[in-house]
């Protein structure tokens, strides 16, 4: 029986325990659904299929039941894959670049693997290993499953675990995060580009609400209505209908107050903007004050984010005081980012506050962009900072709004011609 065929035998007999995992994680404790499914795992293969369901939901887990489905068979491509983008993960970027370099041996031509050995050699500090690397993965023909490659190793894999975690406290009485609760429902990530609503989540965190809440809630009320306004802004022509149920609910529209959820009124105020039930200028003119007062009362940095929005939208640029106290007191990159790139040209290689951002936002590529960028002005050599660049975007695709790697094909460009 070939690999394939045993790794195909081994998901039929975890059809049940999968199915019954699945159905677990909706309603109960996350912890004990995981505990359940891993004593199903009684060989390496069976290890290395729930080690893949595991991925996205608890990292430790997969990184042990991928570790040991390794050890047991090592010249196991697919076990020695999974374990490589395991260590990749965790950071242990020369371990896992061995395991790559082994599994490209007998698969040259999965690209994706050169992609991961781009980031690997970079951050191990083989640079020409690097730069030839990502050569390899041909980007021109490549670039939109070099994107998905690079999400693998740096996406989203914390929004299980914090469901679970929001159903906990509010089980002891936090009824406030049931706003994140439904908010992560309806705006579940998929990867970097796409977004969905979780029905199954969803579904039984509306039970969650309605055994805590009175129908007569406030909350009650604000959530159902979100639940209702999110699912009509898909069809089009809801405008009438969205703004109907909105001043029902007493919600934004006139003078209606805002949701105290940042999240919640930041996709509210999206989805009124895109409807053309109120515009920019007039919500600024009219409710800017008040929208920066519950942000600093409540401390909510979607709701700065969104006045800050409507500051740019009206006046043409964010205040530098917003950027900051966004930044200093909100702890939120976005407006640090803000903030520099508003200094312009005022901007310097060796700027304190420049170096304050980047430890405050150790990962975040469009900050080191500016550092990159002074230095280039400055004649400063570029290499050894192109190199610290392209480190942080790997981890993001953040210099691009739309997470593409255009900005990183780019970044190698430069590198390779800094030699």
């Amino acid at each position: 029986m070939s690999s394939r065929d045993k790794i195909e035998a081994a998901k039929k007999e975890l059809n049940t325990a999968m199915t019954t995992f699945n159905s677990c994680i909706v309603n109960s404790d996350l912890d004990n659904c995981i505990a359940t499914l891993i004593k199903s795992a009684d060989n390496e293969y069976k290890k290395y299929i729930i080690g893949g369901l595991l991925n996205e939901i608890d990292k430790d887990k997969s990184f042990q039941l991928h570790k040991e489905a390794y050890l047991s068979k090592p010249d196991e491509l697919d076990f020695n894959l999974e374990y490589a983008i395991e260590l990749h993960r965790k950071g242990e970027f020369e371990e896992a670049a061995k395991l790559y370099e082994k599994y490209s041996k007998e698969k040259a031509e999965d690209f994706r693997v050169n992609v991961w050995l781009a980031d690997c050699y970079i951050n191990s500090g083989d640079i020409d290993k690097s730069i030839a690397n990502w050569k390899k993965s041909d980007h021109a023909k490549h670039h939109t499953s070099i994107d998905q490659a690079i999400n693998t190793i740096y996406g989203n894999t914390k929004q299980i675990k914090a469901r679970n975690n929001y159903r906990k406290e509010i089980e002891k009485g936090n009824n406030t995060l049931f706003y994140s609760l439904i908010f992560l429902d309806m705006n579940w990530e998929l990867d970097w580009w796409n977004t969905n609503t979780q029905e199954y989540f969803l579904k039984e965190d509306v039970r969650l609400i309605e055994s805590k809440l009175e129908k007569t809630n406030i909350d009650y009320n604000t959530i159902q209505a979100y639940i209702k306004v999110k699912n009509l802004s898909k069809s089009e022509n809801a405008g009438d209908s969205i703004k109907m149920l909105l001043t029902n609910n007493k919600i934004i529209i006139g003078s209606n107050p805002l949701p105290t959820n940042g999240q919640i009124a930041s996709d509210l105020l999206r989805i009124c903007f895109i409807n053309q039930l109120i515009s920019e200028q007039e919500f600024y003119n009219n409710r800017g004050q008040e929208l920066l007062k519950l942000a600093n009362a409540t401390k909510d940095k979607e709701l700065l984010n969104i006045y800050a929005y409507l500051q740019a939208t009206v006046n043409g640029k964010v205040d530098a005081s917003i950027d900051k106290q966004g930044w200093t007191d909100f702890k939120d990159e976005r407006f640090a980012i803000s903030y520099f790139i508003g200094k312009a040209d005022k901007n310097r290689f060796d700027d304190k506050e420049l170096a304050q951002a980047l430890t405050d936002f150790p990962n975040s590529s469009k900050l080191y962009w500016v550092k990159v960028n002074c230095a280039k002005i400055e004649n400063i050599k570029l290499r050894p900072h192109l190199v610290e660049l392209i480190k942080r975007e790997f981890k993001t695709l953040g210099s691009d709004q739309s997470h593409y790697s255009y900005p990183l094909k780019s970044y190698f460009g430069y590198l390779e011609s800094e030699k």
